[in-house]
């Protein structure tokens, strides 16, 4: 079997080792290098990074046309597997594969098509979660499942955990099933187009929490944006992102901040949240008392 592999960020290298071990991968196909840390010094994607250290050539093409053309370049294959490449396909390019383009989805399809299916699932306080592997078509997420694996979602899982557990899932998944999808043993199953929903990519301005919301919500909230906005408040001494919350004991105001028992706790929509560990804008992350300690009796509140 014959195999090309589309991806970019670490939780895509678990997929592409187990391709590895059941495929012949000809080619890999990730983002280009881009700034990373304070220092701005491009850096290649840990796929291409997986990639090169295991002696696989990897492109980087840049636009729809050059992934085109890349893909081009690597016919004859049978199968390209895709996991969170960040690029759409085009149908000339999918139809260059013998059995098609697979796709690994972060989410039990219908639910959650779209860039951002885990965070999306913490927000919207789902119990579970899953991975879908997908035959592409020129949709977005909407080609047929032909296989799926579920989990529930722990209640003090994040987004960065939950999805590291999904990578881990979805390469077991890819194992054992892709060459029954090669062989055309396993039976497609279309999406139930009523159970469908939306995983719109996050945006910068989704980091501000509402701190109107229940308590739910705003645990979902913290959990859900990390790493990745982030959830923040702002208090009047600045922006705070929230690291670590969880259900407070106390019924306050809205958006006020109180010391009950020794705990910092913060009025939301129908009780408070219990501020465990925080970070203000430009310093370090602490815990929540040492920071209103910092604060002396002037605690304010924040919005």
């Amino acid at each position: 079997m014959r195999a090309i592999f589309l991806g970019t960020p670490a939780a895509a290298v678990p997929s592409l080792d187990a391709l590895g071990d059941i495929a012949e991968v000809t080619g890999v196909i990730s983002r280009p290098d881009r700034p990373r840390g304070r220092s701005g010094t491009p850096r290649p994607s840990e796929v291409t990074a997986a990639a090169r250290a295991t002696g696989i050539d990897v492109s980087q093409p840049d636009n729809a046309s050059g992934l085109t053309e890349t893909i081009a370049h690597l016919v004859p294959f049978d199968v390209a597997v895709v996991v969170a490449y960040g690029m759409l396909i085009q149908p000339e390019a999918l139809a260059l594969a013998r059995v098609g383009f697979i796709n690994v989805h972060f989410s039990i399809l219908p639910r959650w098509r779209g860039a951002a299916p885990v965070q999306r699932a913490i927000l919207a306080g789902d119990e579970r979660s899953g991975v879908s592997l997908m035959a592409m078509d020129v949709g977005l997420d909407t080609g047929p499942v032909l296989s799926t694996a579920a989990t529930q979602i722990s209640p003090r899982e994040d987004a960065a955990e939950l999805t590291d557990r999904l990578a881990a899932m979805g390469a077991v998944l890819l194992r054992r099933w892709l060459p029954a999808i090669v062989a055309g043993t396993v039976a497609p199953t279309l999406q139930d187009p009523v159970r469908v929903t939306h995983a719109a990519k996050l945006g910068s301005d989704e980091r501000w929490i509402d701190v109107g919301g229940s308590v739910g919500s705003v645990l979902g909230a913290v959990r859900g944006l990390s790493p990745w906005p982030g959830a923040w408040v702002r208090h009047n001494t600045g922006a705070v992102r929230l690291l670590e919350v969880t259900p407070g004991s106390s019924r306050l105001d809205e958006g006020s901040l109180s010391v009950t028992s020794g705990d910092l706790e913060l009025g939301v929509g129908d009780g408070s949240v219990r501020i465990v560990r925080l970070q203000p804008e430009g310093k370090r992350a602490m815990g929540g008392m040492d920071w209103a300690r910092g604060l002396r009796a002037d605690l304010g509140g924040v919005t």
